[in-house]
């Protein structure tokens, strides 16, 4: 419910602050209008009868400026009326939702126990992920067109992130380390995609965590390691620590994405994610800056771009072209509720 009144907030602001720019702008023209009509009057002719024809083009063009100016007022107003009417629609669904979530809580929880077995429970996730993927981006497909032309209301996106333990019980980070990079993913994601990012909240797991959770591997063995007990265990760990994202997780709409803060990533990268398979992503615990970078592949986009891009390969980047935009805004994890 929280992320429904932070989004609330920023959608009501930002239609205020359309409303003001957009009436500033209708003075803006009304006054250069009225100026261009004077200063055509006062440059016309003055004898008899082309003294007239200016008169009459200076009458028209102040009765053009005035019903122009009209327009767009009334345009301002039509627009934020729909922004302030989008706001509150969305926000009652999302509360609404935020409800249901709790209320089917005990039966996700079920289900996420029986998608935590081997094997068996991991692939039934694998394929559940996977046909949500698919039909979430046939579905928003007229979206996508209005996100590549610009036209984009804000989303949500939630995030919960999880700091495991060494095997002395020691955490492989903490906050202050991870908030940084959290706090660029929030930015980044705002700015190049409007998309509201919630953390809801930085939890370590109460005991030590088993040295195949601790130590992952990326690609193709990380698909087989999510098979076996490493995938086993960062099911439990989101059940018992972000349980209030159960509902979400198993849901179609806006799942929760858990970043897991590991011991160590074998080779140069320091994060990886397995597209739309999982709901997780790892991060090294002591080097995260790689977390906007994985949550860009989570919802959709591969390496591309030169550095300054957020899925340029070796991290670092804060932005986003258009086709960008319009894949992430349209992921499974992005959702106007």
């Amino acid at each position: 419910m929280r992320l429904c009144l932070e989004t609330a907030t920023e959608q009501f602001q930002e239609c205020a602050e359309y409303e003001d720019q957009g009436y500033e702008a209708c003075d803006r023209w009304e006054d250069q209008g009225y100026e261009a009509c004077d200063d055509w009057d006062d440059r016309c002719c003055d004898w008899w009868p082309c003294s007239w024809g200016c008169k009459l083009i200076s009458w028209v063009c102040v009765g053009w400026v005035w019903v122009s100016n009209m327009v767009c007022v009334a345009w301002v107003w039509v627009s934020n009326l729909v922004c302030v009417a989008w706001t509150v629609i969305t926000t009652t669904v999302c509360l609404v939702w935020a409800l249901v979530e709790i209320i089917l809580l005990p039966i996700a929880w079920l289900v996420e126990l029986v998608q935590s077995i081997p094997v068996i429970g991991r692939i039934i996730d694998m394929l559940g992920n996977l046909i949500v993927t698919i039909v979430k981006r046939i579905i928003d497909l007229p979206t996508a067109v209005l996100d590549l032309i610009g036209i984009r209301p804000l989303k949500r996106m939630e995030l919960c992130v999880i700091i495991l333990r060494d095997e002395e019980g020691n955490p492989v980070s903490d906050q202050p380390t991870l908030q940084p990079f959290l706090d660029e993913t929030v930015a980044t994601f705002r700015r190049e995609a409007n998309v509201h990012v919630h953390v809801s909240g930085i939890h370590t797991v109460a005991a030590p965590s088993p040295t195949y959770a601790l130590d992952v591997n990326c690609d193709g063995a990380a698909v087989l390691e999510d098979l076996w007990l490493t995938g086993s265990y960062f099911q439990r760990a989101a059940l018992f620590n972000c349980s209030l994202g159960s509902t979400s997780r198993i849901g179609p709409v806006r799942p929760q994405i858990v970043v897991f803060a590991v011991r160590d990533i074998p080779g140069t990268t320091a994060g990886c994610a397995l597209g739309p398979l999982t709901d997780y992503l790892t991060v090294e615990g002591r080097n995260p800056v790689c977390i906007p970078h994985e949550v860009g592949h989570k919802v959709g986009l591969w390496h591309c771009c030169d550095g300054t891009n957020l899925a340029n390969p070796t991290c670092g980047g804060i932005r986003l072209r258009s086709w960008q935009v319009a894949i992430a805004r349209n992921s499974k994890y992005i959702s106007w509720i």
